[in-house]
């Protein structure tokens, strides 16, 4: 068995992970980055979804660096879908990797944790599994940026997992592009599927949105009613998320777009929530609700509205409602019973309605660069546990990377309340 190490290993390339590794790196600290898939930016990239869905200043140095460089590619466009705006999904790629690369951070990509070694609170090593090789990695702290929370589930964490009542999770969604042939197409949809007769059937969300080089983005399809951390479940949405895909673009060449085929498709499905790590403070609804609600030991500021949709009807049924900019505290970064094991990203602890507010990417890379600060500066100081960090240093480092921590410095996102939906009860 090969082994590995590192001062800090992050699991999960995504938004969030990658920039965990990208801080980790920077502030000197070694840095083992493991993805199972062939790409860094996850559903962002990976899975097409690149747009920004929070406000886009003050998240830090990480974030504003990601944003410069796929200006300096000319990447990012206007877009009336998401406000502010949409980037180049592989671009983003190549900016994600460059990001990491240059901050000194191995990438290991193919690669999926299969066990973990804990002992007393703490995780001595982790076993990867890649291409019928087994890999020990060791390191002195851990971040789970894998979206769901697979390492920590792993590692024998607790963790909550959709609604209260009957444990659904928010749905999931296959995005697509469409482009123009410049001619006519012929629709064709196989004789096992329905076809859609009318926009009110469409089975997801929104669109086709046109983009600035004359394709359509579709975020039109829904899945619910499937466990995004069960395998058999997982690979029956995928599937159910293609035959839904071909029923809307057999419905949109017939109407809207009768010169456009598929063009691509995300590598993966978009899963909006999956487990809810069970930190030393779960993130609630009314924090999220509250006015501007603020923490001692907050580390990021998310700034997105409630964005929860129906969780058992289709189409853009749910509850959406714009709130004031609010702390994420360190304290739902870090997991409960262990010593050396934060979460960033979507899988941080807090409940279901919080969490459908601080999922967006922005927030995610915020969220990032806090752990992998934090985690950095504790391997430095050779602490014990990632409790014993002092936070006001870290507060102060992460303001000196250009992070703002006070919510009321932040912009609300949507910048109106346009798209608010009051009807809470028909979200379910």
């Amino acid at each position: 068995m090969t082994h590995l190490d590192a001062d800090v290993i992050v699991v999960g390339g995504g938004s969030a992970g990658t920039s965990a590794a990208v801080a980790a790196g920077r502030a000197g600290a070694s840095v083992m980055l493991i993805e199972a898939g062939n790409c860094l930016g996850g559903t962002s990239t990976a899975g097409l979804v690149a747009t920004w869905y929070a406000s886009m200043d003050g998240l830090g140095s990480v974030y504003d660096d990601f944003v410069a460089m796929l200006d300096q590619f000319g990447a990012r466009e206007d877009s009336s879908f998401g406000y502010g705006g949409m980037f180049n999904a592989e671009t983003g790629k190549l900016v994600w990797q460059l990001l990491a690369e240059n901050a000194g951070a191995r990438v290991l990509f193919h690669s999926t944790p299969c066990a973990a070694d804990v002992s007393r609170g703490r995780v001595q090593g982790l076993h990867v599994f890649s291409r019928a090789e087994t890999y020990r990695v060791s390191g002195r702290f851990v971040i789970d940026a894998t979206g769901e929370g697979d390492f920590c589930a792993l590692a024998g964490a607790q963790f909550a997992k959709g609604d209260p009542d009957e444990g659904r999770t928010l749905h999931m969604s296959l995005v697509a592009t469409l482009f123009d042939t410049g001619k006519p197409v012929t629709p064709y949809l196989p004789p096992d599927l329905e076809p859609i007769e009318t926009e009110k059937d469409l089975p997801g969300l929104s669109g086709p949105h046109p983009m600035a080089d004359g394709r359509f983005y579709l975020n039109m399809t829904k899945v619910m009613g499937h466990d995004p951390t069960d395998p058999l479940s997982l690979s029956a949405a995928e599937l159910e998320a293609r035959r839904q895909l071909a029923r809307v673009v057999h419905y949109l060449q017939r109407t809207k777009c009768p010169r456009h085929m598929l063009g691509s498709t995300g590598s993966r499905i978009g899963i909006r929530e999956g487990r809810r790590v069970l930190g030393d403070y779960v993130l609630t609804e009314d924090d999220v609700l509250g006015d501007g609600t603020t923490f001692d030991d907050g580390i990021a500021v998310a700034t997105c509205q409630i964005d929860f949709h129906s969780l058992t009807r289709p189409g853009m049924v749910g509850w959406r409602k714009r709130v004031k900019p609010y702390g994420i505290p360190f304290r739902s970064l870090v997991v409960s019973g262990f010593d050396n094991v934060l979460v960033a990203g979507k899988c941080i602890s807090g409940d279901q309605v919080a969490q459908s507010s601080y999922r967006m990417t922005p927030t995610c890379v915020g969220m990032g660069q806090a752990a992998g600060t934090a985690a950095a500066m504790a391997a430095a100081r050779k602490l014990g546990s990632i409790k014993d960090l002092p936070v006001g240093e870290l507060r102060r480092t992460l303001t000196d990377a250009g992070v703002e921590l006070d919510p009321a410095k932040h912009k609300a996102f949507p910048p109106t309340a346009e798209s608010e939906t009051p009807d809470r009860e028909g979200a379910r």
